[in-house]
């Protein structure tokens, strides 16, 4: 298979061709060449990774009603997005729930060669965040408790190992010693959720966390003007900084603040998606939460101004940090696709020769539009 098509920050075409699943080499773009996908005035790049996905296409991952149905059409939606890897996220719940919906996510990548091939691992955010309004966000309270290594122990025996990924609030009572034994165990932590210090923030960076969560959202009200929980993890240069690019959850000046402060190799674009992305206005669950998606596009708790994730799409993130960033399409995509192999090295995120054949090609007319997404060398869209 050739296909064809513009890399992003380059000027010219190039023929990549794919055999048995993996880019097998990259070649120049001659005239009247034969290629079998794309073309000169489409666009190539590698698949899209998303760390933070709650539910999508009407699925909501966090609901006692999952099923393995359920994620499989999730995550073919997805697709058409052009993410090719995701971390199925589950949020703040009861231990029962929390291990009943792991069970059905381990049951699904068991049978689902398309779940094995895009869940790169599991992220739960929560259950060990703030209890403060505010920094705890629409995370239930009454789930909300202190770190137990046990019970992590018991989530990752019924997913079979499969939590790559956790949110947590570092000044919570345990939460230091917790963060240093789960980095041992090659878990990548972040930061989110929380009503920190700069000293507890300092800590947790000394035990092992790298990434700040969904950064400037549930956060305290109010903060201090200068030092606050938000400006010390900007300056931070040991942590990565996941952001919701919806112009919602931050405004477009903010988010153009952030990518500046934080650096372009420093961002990792999310979606925090639920199940109403991909989806038309309507209710929806966020697991026991009534959740409202008006015709905005904005997924708020019923009844409230409070937002419960979002509906924003990779393919949208892309385009929204373009244009309140202020930045070229290449820097976005690197974004997206490529720096979160810092924490996550099977994302891989770059076309190389021997790497998997996991691609994406799409227009640019002002705003990204997916035309097909490849996985390991197999056109899913």
């Amino acid at each position: 298979m050739i296909v064809q098509g513009k890399i992003p920050g380059t000027e010219s075409p190039v023929n990549i061709i794919v055999e048995r699943g993996k880019v097998i080499q990259i070649e120049p773009h001659q005239k009247g060449s034969p290629y079998d996908f794309g073309g000169t005035d489409l666009y190539l790049c590698p698949g899209f990774f998303d760390p933070q996905v709650n539910g999508f296409a009407g699925v909501d991952f966090n609901s006692p009603r999952l099923t393995p149905e359920g994620l499989h059409q999730a995550a073919r939606s997805l697709v058409s997005t052009g993410v090719t890897h995701f971390l199925p996220t589950f949020i703040t719940s009861s231990r029962e729930r929390m291990i009943h919906q792991l069970k059905i996510m381990a049951d699904a990548l068991r049978n689902d060669s398309l779940l094995q091939k895009m869940c790169l691992g599991i992220h739960l955010e929560g259950p060990y965040i703030s209890p403060e309004d505010g920094p705890r966000g629409v995370h239930l309270r009454e789930f909300v408790r202190l770190p137990k290594w046990e019970e992590l122990e018991r989530f990752q025996e019924v997913c079979e190992g499969r939590i790559k990924c956790m949110t947590l609030a570092p000044e919570v009572k345990g939460a230091i010693p917790f963060i240093k034994k789960a980095v041992a165990r090659g878990m990548v932590i972040g930061i989110g959720h929380t009503n920190a210090s700069e000293e507890d923030l300092e800590e947790a960076v000394q035990a092992g966390a790298r990434l700040s969560c969904h950064l400037g959202n549930a956060t305290p009200k109010p903060s201090p003007r200068h030092q606050n929980l938000i400006q010390k993890q900007l300056a931070m240069d040991q942590l990565m900084a996941s952001i919701i690019t919806d112009g919602i959850h931050l405004p477009f000046y903010v988010m153009k603040n952030y990518v500046r402060a934080k650096g372009i190799d420093r961002i990792v674009l999310t979606t925090d998606s639920m199940a109403g992305a991909g989806a038309s206005p309507g209710r929806y669950t966020l697991g026991d939460l009534e959740v409202e998606v008006g015709p905005d596009r904005t997924a708020r708790l019923v009844g409230t101004s409070r937002l419960a994730g979002s509906t924003l799409t990779m393919d949208r993130a892309i385009t929204n940090v373009i244009q309140f960033a202020r930045i070229d399409l290449a820097p976005a995509i690197q974004m997206a696709a490529k720096n979160a192999q810092k924490l996550f090295p099977e994302v891989g995120g770059e076309i190389i020769p021997g790497h998997s054949a996991d691609l994406v090609l799409f227009e640019y007319p002002g705003e990204l539009v997916v035309r097909s997404t490849w996985i390991n060398g197999e056109k899913i869209f």
